[in-house]
């Protein structure tokens, strides 16, 4: 078989799901909005948010660290945004939360981020007048001072003991003071207010919160609260809004814990605070039209044909997820050598072996448990029809899948029609939905039995 490409699972500037509409709205509201200001852009795990948050970087500010310039061009060019839209007037900064999760304060790890990235973007105005160099220098110099001062406060670190707060200052700062000086080096960074220059404002974008242990994720949070409301920041938190509620829920005051309801009324109670520290959240919709995106990232033209019977049908068959999409174009890529390459198969034929393959595949990639004992009893596709077809089954990995409707046998017609009747709305992130329903109704029309799939349950 001829080697073929994969898709990984990194971000990309290049927008594959047709979102630029909402990389737009999220820019203009950096630029436009009065800060203080926290957005949220909030995702399921796997539906984009770390791709969405760079092209919404690319887009206001034209830059973006984790590209070099020649991707940046390309993406300029292809994407239907504008490159660099709000590049006078925002500065951008993008923070991995995760990487700095151990840290002991994560906001110093995210204050030497701020500095490091300005420092970059603030060396072309070094070569300015020798008032701008000494301006950014010691606002450089300030930054890091207040780093440092709010590192000691927050991590606590007692071994530094009496004598180096002795050396280094005197009394611990409040924080609104601590903040102060923070918008006052930010805004000299920034060269805020220059002659016939509109001001600039800092957007900061914070990804993987979600990934980050609970502790570590309510801790930035709330410094994020304390020290960073600034009057020339805006912050954009990706996030899995539920996983990061469940993290708030863990250390916020509420109830007593034998209270019969104390674990629902943390929950609102983290709901809560959640909205009061981040009021505008974009929810990322789950992939419109799954069956077509998976044909554009098959990457290959005779396999696309092949499989047209499945990519083609007005019945979503693949999880609505980028992530899942990408894990299953890779499986199909590589089993793609398992279908007779014969041309001169009947259609019927082809479209059957079509569907045993992508169906062996969609069980082998999503549904593990299932395949195993697929691949040891071949009568398990009994089993699975039957499931589909809203029938019990003494199978467990059958039992606990959950499917969007079902297929029954119309008994007023001669030639025992069946009927799709939907039974529920499915939770579009639930990974026990059994999206391939439709396919397996095809094959048990086209009177599929369990041997046929012999040759694509080689694991």
């Amino acid at each position: 078989m001829p080697p073929f490409s994969m898709h990984s699972d990194e971000p990309t500037l290049f927008d594959q799901l047709h979102r630029g509409a909402l990389v737009k709205e999220v820019g203009d509201a950096i630029a436009h909005c009065e800060p203080p200001q926290v957005l949220g852009i909030h995702g399921d795990w796997g539906l984009g948010k770390t791709s969405l948050l760079h092209q919404v970087q690319h887009h206001v500010t034209g830059r973006c660290a984790q590209y070099d310039e020649a991707v940046s061009e390309q993406a300029g060019a292809r994407n239907e945004w504008e490159a660099g839209a709000y590049k006078d007037t925002v500065v951008g900064v993008w923070f991995e939360a995760w990487r700095y999760q151990n840290e002991p304060a994560p906001i110093v790890a995210l204050l030497h981020e701020i500095r490091a990235q300005l420092s970059v973007w603030t060396k072309a105005l070094r070569e300015g007048s020798k008032l701008v160099q000494v301006t950014i220098r010691g606002a450089l110099l300030s930054l890091e001072s207040l780093t440092a001062k709010i590192g000691f406060q927050a991590s606590k670190i007692e071994k530094a003991g009496k004598e180096w707060e002795a050396e280094h200052f005197a009394s611990a700062l409040p924080a609104n003071t601590i903040r102060d000086q923070l918008e006052q080096a930010i805004r000299q960074l920034l060269s805020e207010g220059e002659t016939g220059k509109p001001a600039r404002r800092l957007a900061v974008l914070i990804d993987d919160l979600d990934r980050c242990e609970s502790d570590a994720a309510y801790r930035l949070l709330t410094e994020l609260k304390l020290y960073l409301t600034l009057p020339n920041c805006v912050f954009v938190i990706a996030m899995n809004q539920k996983v990061i509620e469940d993290a708030i829920a863990r250390h916020i005051p509420g109830p007593s814990k034998d209270s019969a309801h104390a674990g629902e009324e943390r929950r609102v109670r983290a709901a809560a605070y959640l909205q009061k520290l981040c009021q505008n959240i974009w929810h990322l919709p789950a992939v419109a039209e799954p069956n077509r995106v998976l044909g554009e990232w098959l990457d290959d033209a005779a396999l696309r044909q092949r499989l047209a019977c499945v990519l083609e049908a007005k019945e979503p068959c693949v999880p609505p997820n980028p992530r899942r999409i990408k894990a299953l174009a890779n499986l199909l890529r590589r089993w793609a050598g398992r279908l007779d390459p014969n041309p001169e198969l009947a259609p019927d034929i082809r479209d059957k072996q079509a569907r045993m393959l992508f169906l062996v595949a969609y069980v082998y990639q999503f549904h593990p448990d299932l395949f195993r004992r697929w691949e040891h009893r071949p009568e398990v596709y009994q089993e699975l029809v039957a499931r589909c077809h809203g029938r019990e089954t003494p199978i467990e990995p059958l039992r606990a899948l959950n499917h969007p409707g079902r297929y029954e046998a119309d008994s007023s017609k001669p030639d025992a029609a069946y009927v799709y009747k939907g039974t529920a709305f499915p939770d579009p992130s639930d990974p026990q939905v059994f999206w391939a329903q439709a396919v397996v109704h095809a094959l048990h029309q086209a009177q599929a039995v369990p041997n046929d799939f012999a040759p694509y349950l080689r694991g």
